[in-house]
This record gives C-alpha cells, structure tokens and sequence, in this order.
C-alpha cells in the first residue's frame, strides 16, 4: 500500500500494464515470433511489477527453461491465476489460448479499476478544499504570507500522505458486492476457458475475488470436496452467490458445460 497519491493512483493502473503486457505477447505470438523474443520486443513496462515479471520470463526463456518452471520459481510474481492459466496453457499445448485469455481478463479488470480511480476524483477534491479550509486559522494569526505557507504545507502533506487514504477508499470501493462477484466469476470463466478443471477454477475464482463471505464459505470444505462436489451444492447457502448464479451452476452441473452456461450470467452483470 503506498502513501503518496501518485503511488496509490499507479496501483490502479497494474492491471492495465498487466494487459498491455499479454496483449502484446498475443499479438507476437499470433505473427510466429518465439516467446523469448516476443517478450524481449515488448520493450520495458512503466510497471515496476510488470517489468520484474518480463524480466524474469526473457531470461528464464532465454536459458531454455519452461513457463512452467519460471512461474513456479517465482510464484511472488504472478497471480493464482496467472499461474493455473499460464502453467495449464504449456502443459496443454494451448499458450496461445491462456495468453489472449490472460488479455482479455486484465483488460476488463482495468476497466473496472478506471471506473474505482474515477470516484477517486470525489475525495481528491475534498482534500484540497480540506487543505485550504483547515489552514483558515493561520491567515488571521499570520495574515496572507503565513497563510499561503500553511496551504503549500498542506498540498505536500497531501501529496506525499493522501495516499494512505485514497488506498483504503479504493480498496473499499473495489470491494463492493458487484465488483467481488464480477470477479469472481470473470476469474471462473478464464480458468475454465483456460481447460482448468472445475473444482481447481472455483478455488482459484475464490481465492480472486476478494469477497471475504465467499472465502469463509469455501473453507468449510476440503480440497477434495471442492473438487468433486457439484458447483451449486457446493456453494448453496452462501451470501456472496445470488440465486440467478446458483440456478446457472446448477444447469452446468447437469449439462458438463461450465464455461457457457455461467457465461450467459457474465454477460448480464452490470458494468459498475
């Protein structure tokens, strides 16, 4: 968590940068380059994360070592779902479909962190009024000089500090009810297209989504559990899971065919 507002505010932007970095692999891909050279074109990120993480592949790539083997050498560096996705994609013979999936699912995870940094706006703006309005009592103590300190004072305070608040609103309002769900099941949707069997994509979706309830729900089973029990049974009774999803588990469950039927539900959820 940064305490400087630009810190804060480039926080919001690491699943652009992860896109950015997927979608151009993608595309190197689709033209027949190699991985090693693909990502060796991409040319540097302006995320720091990002960056160690290409780094990292184009080095390890370039030493003739598997994907399979780099993600796991640095887990710290990639996602639960980067690493199911990418490792699954390699062993499957399938990395350019985990790639463009990969894509896919942090581009519309920056969109909906474009609509979080946008309500950013609202606090951003009372703390500059703050700034001006709790400083009101130095200009009659000190007149217009001291007065003017005071506010420059305030505005770097902000700057280099704000950023520990502007966080916690972020992360509040990236936790909301429909930003977790929608996660939740657009984290399913790309394990499951990714040939990632259910019960191992329903643990990563959980493990994503940040919704506290849905954790404490899963807890409750064991791994086995998670992986032989039907989705709708396993997560009947959980708050976090509103009946219009369950009743499309349930379908899945008698049908086999996770990945479509969960996404008629995806692509009804509202763009909040």
């Amino acid at each position: 968590m940064s305490i400087t507002i630009p810190g804060a505010l480039s926080r919001l932007d690491e699943p652009g940068h992860r896109a950015e970095l997927y979608r151009a692999w993608s595309a190197a891909r689709a033209s027949g380059l190699a991985d090693v050279v693909a990502l060796e074109q991409i040319g540097p990120s302006r995320s720091p994360e990002v960056e160690e993480l290409r780094r990292h592949l184009v080095v390890g790539l370039t030493q003739q070592r598997s994907i399979d083997g780099l993600v796991k050498a640095r887990p710290n560096l990639f996602s639960s779902l980067e690493t199911a996705v990418l490792r699954a994609g390699e062993q499957g013979g399938t990395l350019d479909t985990s790639v463009r999936l990969l894509a896919t699912f942090y581009t519309a995870e920056y969109k909906r962190m474009l609509r979080v940094r946008l309500r950013m706006g609202y606090p951003l703006f009372v703390g500059v009024i703050a700034a001006f309005v709790a400083t009101l009592p130095v200009l009659s103590r000190n007149g217009w000089h001291g007065y003017m300190w005071a506010i420059g004072i305030s505005l770097v305070a902000l700057w280099f500090l704000g950023g520990l608040v502007l966080s916690i609103l972020s992360g509040m309002a990236a936790a909301g009810i429909v930003p977790t769900r929608a996660r939740f099941v657009q984290v399913l949707l790309t394990a499951l297209a990714a040939g990632i069997p259910a019960g191992r994509a329903v643990r990563i979706a959980v493990d994503s989504s940040r919704d506290n309830e849905l954790v404490r729900h899963l807890a409750k089973f064991s791994e086995r559990e998670v992986n032989t029990t039907p989705m709708a049974t396993l997560f009947a009774g959980c708050a976090s899971i509103p009946a219009p999803l369950l009743s499309q588990m349930a379908i899945a469950d008698a049908t086999g065919d996770y990945l479509n039927t969960i996404k008629a539900y995806a692509d009804a959820l509202p763009q909040k």
